[in-house]
């Protein structure tokens, strides 16, 4: 699992799948504006040279925390599964 400091766009969340599922625009959608609404991601806005919006997203501090958890609930349990 990656810190939450690179930023990702919406077509990287649409790309995640959950049991061999992957998930709806509208569930991506959804589930970005509940983590802005509970400070665990933000919007980085950008323009593209045709002054295009570039909507991106990164980890807040908060987020990234929730990362350093997750990521070592992850190797406990990875450590547990090798025993």
């Amino acid at each position: 699992m990656a810190d939450g400091r690179e930023l990702k766009h919406f077509d990287d969340f649409t790309k995640i799948t959950i049991r061999r599922t992957k998930l709806s625009s509208a569930t991506v959608s959804k589930r970005l504006d509940e983590l802005i609404s509970a400070g665990v991601i933000e919007e980085v806005v950008t323009r593209s040279k045709t002054g295009r919006r570039i909507i991106a997203y990164r980890a807040t501090e908060k987020g990234r925390k929730v990362i350093k958890v997750a990521n070592e609930l992850q190797e406990a349990v990875a450590a547990q599964r090798q025993r």
